[in-house]
């Protein structure tokens, strides 16, 4: 069955070639490309997209690295001379401490047994050089008589005090024959003819409760 003419002589139900020609812009077709003969078709959606590499982090230079080390090694060294520093002042003013207070106890520690020879050991030449060992004996006995021997001796807390190279201490002292304690101060020096150790070298007018106390007859 033909179709109806026109009045131009062309038919209507033709399809039109003037209408496809105008889809590409040039009054023709655009023709579909063919893949070259042997070569494999290609899935896009089995393709491997390229890996991208990691950026490698970056190494300083030698020069940077060495300034660096030196600058760590430096600090350590500082560290450890200012701990080493540290230390050794704490062990001295420990040990300064500790030999100190040794002798005031075993001083305190004598008179309240009544061995006056030992307690008198513990006397520097500030003290013996004026005061006999009989003098020093006689004084304490007379103490003992009046106000009974040491009974108790406790170190008056934070009493202790340091100067130039004299260390002090203040005691409690308790007698049997007292009704309450007083105290005693005793400064003490290291002595360079006895080794450094420390002795006493002061202990204030006597080892008594003072004036204070009732006068023993």
């Amino acid at each position: 069955m033909q179709g109806r003419q026109g009045s131009g002589g062309s038919s209507w139900d033709r399809p039109s070639e003037r209408h496809n020609g105008s889809l590409n812009g040039t009054g023709k077709q655009r023709a579909i490309p063919q893949r070259p003969p042997g070569m494999a078709r290609v899935d896009i959606n089995t393709m491997q997209m390229p890996r991208i590499a990691r950026p490698q982090p970056q190494t300083p230079a030698p020069r940077k690295l060495r300034r660096l080390l030196l600058i760590i090694g430096s600090i350590f060294v500082v560290c450890a001379i200012l701990a080493c520093t540290a230390g050794y002042l704490l062990s001295k003013g420990l040990s300064v401490s500790s030999g100190a207070t040794a002798t005031t106890t075993d001083f305190l520690g004598a008179l309240s047994t009544s061995n006056y020879n030992q307690a008198y050991q513990d006397l520097g030449p500030a003290i013996t050089l004026h005061l006999s060992l009989q003098q020093f004996t006689q004084q304490a006995q007379n103490l003992d008589r009046c106000y009974g021997p040491i009974t108790t001796y406790p170190e008056v807390q934070d009493s202790a005090t340091n100067q130039g190279n004299s260390q002090s201490y203040t005691y409690n002292i308790s007698r049997s024959k007292l009704t309450k304690p007083y105290q005693l101060r005793l400064t003490l020096q290291q002595d360079p003819d006895a080794n450094n150790n420390w002795k006493i070298v002061d202990y204030g007018n006597d080892l008594g409760p003072g004036q204070a106390a009732t006068v023993c007859k």
